[in-house]
């Protein structure tokens, strides 16, 4: 056995060693980019917490928790409450922050990110700027449609194609 680990041994490590390093390899990456997947996820949804109305990215990330976090009850089980309480009759519409809170706490416990608190979660900056511009935005529109509702070819093309 001695003699055939003196013959044979460098052969073995060196035909061994690279492929157990490419499968450690493999498995980080695939923890990297489970984890990366994660961190997307909570950062969309943390950008667009507050947006109204709710932007399609939020829509977007909410509907892939199921997927990215199947492993995780606990963020699986707050995004059930909170969609629950999305719904216009839930009973807990008006406090679906609270439950968005909640889900947003656990994908940040769940990411190792266990000292920011709700209250930090909660908190959120938006420049005035951006209300007033989307107020005039949609008093301009409303201007736009009363004029064209109000004008006489509203709704009528401008040349009828008149069959002969």
């Amino acid at each position: 056995m001695e003699q055939f680990l003196k013959d044979y041994g460098q052969l073995i490590s060196v035909t061994l060693i690279p492929i157990f390093i490419w499968f450690l390899g493999i498995k980080f990456q695939d923890r990297k980019s489970k984890r990366d997947a994660k961190l997307n996820l909570f950062l969309q949804m943390m950008a667009n917490r507050k947006k109204f109305p709710p932007s399609p990215l939020m829509a977007d990330a909410l509907n892939q928790i199921d997927v990215i976090f199947q492993n995780n009850q606990k963020v699986r089980n707050s995004w059930k409450a909170y969609f629950d309480s999305l719904h216009p009759n839930s009973q807990h519409n008006e406090n679906s922050n609270s439950f968005l809170l909640d889900l947003l706490s656990e994908i940040a416990h769940d990411l190792k990110y266990d000292r920011i608190k709700q209250t930090e979660i909660d908190r959120f900056y938006s420049p005035r700027f951006f209300d007033d511009q989307l107020i005039r935005q949609n008093e301009i529109g409303g201007e736009v449609l009363r004029v064209l509702k109000n004008s006489e070819n509203y709704g009528t093309p401008r040349n009828p194609i008149v069959p002969q």
